[in-house]
């Protein structure tokens, strides 16, 4: 009895520590279980987040980085593109030029200083009219315009080029390729505003003129009694327009191959009087 008493006293003191043993076991699970809480909390709320803004970051900046490179390439293609256009640009204006001033470097087929109506038979009357030696040309009905032909002339293939002064009204300007049955030509206009205009003309008076180019040039000499001279280079379905000797425009039509040559004053608001002399033709 007294060995089972002993063993009673001391099996207490067992249950006791192994209580203990268990539930600092608990307590240590509790405790990893909580860190182990803790940092899932920690990554889900902080670091992940944190990982994907720097990821999000990254690719915001790669976008915007393939964003400014795509710009920088297309403003270098488009700044390529404009080069070369202008030096096209350039080469064709170039090309007209010296076209033009080769041919004129030369001595003219017909000179004629528009004293009078010499062979040429230029017309007279109805507001054409040759006045203190120069060749007059007068509209004084508003939206029209009136042509002065050089009648004894059927041209092909030339430069014609005229000195041009407009006294009072719009424009003046050049008539070329001309059938006289009904006027039907090309007209190059130039006004004392700056403007110029080229026109085919098919000499239906119901039908307006039709504009194949137009715009302003800062080579015209600008306000009343200020010359200015015209110039057509005429070649096969090629036309090109000089204004003071240099080039402003060109334009393509197949309509006429040949005519007579003329003048022209132009009355858009106003009634106009154009003076003219010094025409000069290089055959081609």
């Amino acid at each position: 009895m007294e060995f089972e008493a002993e063993s009673n006293k001391e099996l207490p003191k067992t249950i006791y520590k192994n209580k203990f043993s268990r539930l600092m076991l608990v307590i240590v699970l509790a405790l990893l279980l909580l860190v182990g809480i803790s940092t899932l909390i920690g990554y889900n709320v902080a670091y992940q987040p944190y990982i994907q803004h720097m990821q999000s970051t990254a690719t915001v900046k790669a976008r915007i980085q393939q964003t400014a490179q795509a710009k920088s390439t297309y403003a270098a293609q488009v700044s390529a593109t404009l080069i070369a256009q202008t030096r096209a640009t350039a080469t064709f204006v170039a090309r007209h030029q010296n076209n033009y001033d080769q041919i004129t470097s030369t001595f003219p087929d017909i000179n004629d200083d528009l004293h009078n109506p010499d062979t040429y038979n230029w017309d007279t009357g109805s507001g054409c009219s040759f006045t203190n030696s120069t060749y007059n040309a007068s509209v004084a009905e508003k939206g029209f315009f009136l042509p002065c032909l050089a009648q004894n002339t059927k041209l092909s293939n030339f430069v014609y080029q005229v000195d041009m002064k407009i006294i009072t009204g719009d424009a003046g300007g050049l008539i070329i390729r001309a059938r006289e049955a009904n006027l039907q030509s090309y007209i190059f206009v130039a006004g004392q505003d700056g403007s110029y205009s080229i026109y085919y003309y098919s000499g239906e008076n119901k039908k307006a003129a039709q504009t194949l180019v137009d715009g302003y040039s800062d080579q015209i000499i600008t306000g009343y009694k200020q010359v200015n001279t015209l110039a057509v280079l005429a070649s096969g379905s090629s036309l090109d327009f000089y204004i003071n000797k240099k080039y402003v425009a060109s334009a393509i039509d197949t309509t006429l191959s040949s005519g007579q040559i003329g003048v022209l004053a132009n009355n858009y608001k106003r009634s106009t009087v154009v003076t003219y002399s010094h025409a000069r033709i290089w055959k081609l």
